[in-house]
């Protein structure tokens, strides 16, 4: 099974049409990690990514009797994603990544841009 953490994008915004982001998820547990954005404008043509867009749209925090709902949502939402995408960079990117681990530690590749960025 692939670890997957979840973070409220707190401010973020898409790197694709600038617009604020619902939340993050980082995938994976080996450098580089993959984080992919959920964006309500990008992400609106997919069904999956819509059902929790529409979730945020009503509630901007997750109320503890909606837990096992929204991680169905989740679970949804991120087996929609191109698994191809998800499970393995581009050449590009694993090289950013590269790059970045060797000055100064860990990395991950952001879904959005495909930057390596720091791992937190």
């Amino acid at each position: 099974m692939t670890a997957v953490q979840v973070s409220v994008a707190g401010g973020r915004t898409c790197q694709r049409c600038g617009t604020g982001l619902c939340l993050t998820a980082r995938i994976g547990t080996a450098t580089p990690r993959r984080t992919v954005a959920l964006c309500p404008r990008c992400d609106a043509g997919n069904p999956d990514a819509k059902r929790l867009i529409d979730y945020f749209a009503a509630s901007p925090t997750v109320a503890a009797q909606d837990r096992g709902h929204v991680s169905e949502l989740l679970g949804r939402w991120l087996g929609s994603l191109d698994d191809q995408a998800v499970a393995r960079p581009s050449l590009a990117e694993a090289a950013e990544a590269w790059w970045a681990a060797r000055q100064g530690g860990p990395a991950e590749v952001d879904e959005h841009d495909g930057a390596a960025v720091p791992a937190a």
